[in-house]
């Protein structure tokens, strides 16, 4: 088997896995008694067995794959990449709160978006925000090394289009995340985000992660480094969270569909745009050299 067979054997096979891994987590959870999620508060703050056999199969199939399946763990995308890349990781940290600050700007000035009344100090909202960091800096770790550092990368070798690269890292990106929407997130954090049923709700995030995966493509095959984008991951993570479940932004509900800070068409645009930006900067390199 040549190299190019090798690697797309390998693709189907993480792609089949991460699509089927959420659904063999929910029967160890039916399994188990553990398949109550509505009653668990939210997703990230008490997981079930399910959960944990959700998020890690990726990875476990990842590294064997890279160890035992021919991958290898040579220019595997770790290493730092910095001194050449400085700009880029400038803007990988800077890239969720501007377009954050800006939707907010236009929601509040077009009666979209609200500040809420909530009763918490800004030593208070710094600590949440400093554990959000921590936390979501390990986690994105993890699963950065598994959708840019292997995934994306083995596809790059292939010198697909750019437009079925992004379509493919964002379809079985997102489609991992199809039991989690489905099952294991509740219908009150749905709703909190935006008020449609969960199938309508995976039809706009995926819409949403494709948005976003030209950003993270790109700025992975500028920096050749999974780092840039674990800051950009946790900086999303990060900055987001505490503004949504501590209710300190509130999104009108008729007006969820533009502004939504996480899947609402104004701020899906504005990525889209960066994304873009982006891939026009790499191709003028590309042509300079």
């Amino acid at each position: 088997m040549n190299q190019t067979s090798k690697i797309k054997r390998n693709i189907i096979i993480f792609a089949v896995i991460s699509i089927i891994c959420g659904w063999i987590g929910y029967l160890v959870d039916q399994f188990t008694g553990q398949a109550n999620y509505e009653n668990m508060g939210t997703a990230t703050g008490n997981g079930s067995l399910g959960m944990l056999t959700w998020l890690v199969s990726p990875l476990i199939c990842t590294i064997f794959l890279r160890t035992f399946g021919g991958d290898g763990w040579q220019h595997a995308g770790f290493s730092l990449n910095f001194k050449h890349n400085k700009k880029l990781y400038l803007l990988s940290f800077l890239i969720y709160p501007s377009v954050t600050l800006l939707v907010i700007l236009l929601g509040v000035f077009t009666q979209s978006i609200r500040f809420a009344n909530v009763n918490i100090g800004m030593t208070a909202y710094l600590g949440i925000l400093f554990t959000q960091v921590i936390y979501q800096f390990v986690k994105n770790i993890f699963e950065e090394s598994v959708w840019r550092a292997y995934l994306t990368n083995q596809l790059l070798k292939l010198k697909l289009s750019d437009l079925t690269l992004y379509l493919l890292v964002s379809f079985i990106w997102w489609f991992w995340h199809l039991p989690y929407i489905m099952i294991f997130l509740s219908e009150s954090e749905i709703h909190n985000t935006l008020p449609v049923g969960r199938l309508t709700f995976f039809l706009v995030g995926l819409v949403t992660v494709t948005c976003w995966t030209v950003m993270y493509t790109e700025i992975f095959r500028m920096t050749k480094s999974v780092w840039p984008l674990v800051i950009m991951h946790t900086m999303e993570d990060a900055v987001l969270n505490p503004l949504l479940l501590l209710g300190i932004v509130v999104v009108e509900k008729e007006q969820a569909a533009l502004f939504s800070l996480s899947v609402g068409l104004v701020p899906n645009i504005l990525y889209l745009i960066v994304g873009l930006f982006i891939r026009k900067w790499r191709k003028d390199q590309e042509q300079s050299d």
